[in-house]
């Protein structure tokens, strides 16, 4: 009779387990596709919460700048022209041809950008980024004909979605293994892109769906992570842009690059631009934080203002 107690008791106390355990998993994952999908964190812990060191004594004697540029049309490349300190320059095309003829173009009409980076678009019925859920015959084709060049990978959702769940999954569970194992064979510089930042550094269920690889998967790989989404406008708390930016260099070091912006190109409402205060007091921050290198969206936006914001508060690298 004692032995049925005990088991019916054991039996209560594991349904009890397994039963908060389904629900803790479910509660989980709702507020991950939450945030995912709306930018708004329901989970009750901070994803940066840990990263509390006091920022380096000694910071970079210089820091690399970098722009994206997803539109490299004649009027918009036509701002690097003000530039006079070298950049790196990421262009959008949507295969290598198209690349190499933008890059021996840009190379050769502005001195100032010392190295022209692939930044590999796909058609929008294959989800235009490379993001786990986009098709992974696309993103084949990107890996086969990139496989000397340097890239910024951009891991986002695609802009199409499938109408059948079960797809996505698939792609996800194809895309994974292939986007690992060719970043950890890579030798050339790989900048993977990413946003959802509140989701933080190294975010499992963002891994599960393919939109989140790191410094540690691969030798060449950097991690540009995105601010600028969060300092458009009035701008995110410069609390929040501070412990990011001092989670992502005590983890990573240098292949860590805070993502700011967006310039003001004056093609937009006001409110999708950062000012020219909010980026002074974010370049601020990634300085005292010790960045290396800093990549700005978009060279589209340069301006005067923003340059003398950069000449103020970056020792940036000298012209050849």
């Amino acid at each position: 009779m004692r032995s049925q107690r005990r088991r019916r008791s054991n039996l209560r106390i594991f349904l009890l387990v397994l039963l908060v355990a389904i629900f803790s998993f479910a509660f989980w994952l709702y507020a991950s596709l939450h945030e995912l999908t709306t930018g708004q964190r329901l989970l009750p812990w901070r994803a940066y919460g840990e990263c509390e060191p006091p920022p380096p004594e000694q910071l970079p004697s210089t820091v690399r700048v970098g722009f994206y540029e997803e539109f490299p049309n004649p009027w918009r490349l036509a701002k690097l022209k003000q530039l006079d300190f070298p950049i790196t320059l990421a262009v959008a095309a949507p295969n290598r041809q198209e690349f190499e003829r933008l890059r021996d173009e840009i190379s050769a009409e502005y001195p100032m950008v010392r190295e022209v980076i692939y930044w590999p678009t796909l058609s929008l019925a294959e989800g235009y980024y490379l993001g786990g859920l986009s098709d992974p015959q696309a993103i084949r084709r990107i890996i086969d004909e990139s496989h000397d060049l340097p890239l910024l990978w951009d891991l986002e959702l695609p802009r199409q979605f499938p109408v059948n769940i079960l797809r996505l999954l698939e792609r996800s569970l194809h895309n994974r293994p292939q986007i690992g194992a060719f970043l950890r064979q890579h030798q050339q510089p790989v900048h993977i892109w990413r946003t959802h930042t509140l989701m933080g550094l190294d975010p499992f269920f963002l891994r599960l769906l393919g939109l989140q690889f790191a410094p540690d998967d691969g030798p060449q790989v950097r991690l540009h992570l995105d601010l600028y989404t969060m300092g458009t406008g009035a701008g995110a708390k410069a609390d929040d842009v501070r412990r990011i930016t001092r989670c992502g260099i005590r983890r990573y070091g240098e292949r860590f690059i805070p993502s700011l912006g967006v310039l003001n190109d004056q093609e937009g409402p006001e409110e999708h631009f950062v000012s020219v205060e909010v980026f002074r007091r974010n370049l601020q921050i990634v300085r005292e934080e010790g960045a290396a290198e800093v990549w700005i969206f978009g060279s589209n936006g340069l301006n005067q203002e923003y340059l003398q914001a950069l000449h103020d508060i970056l020792p940036l690298e000298k012209a050849e």
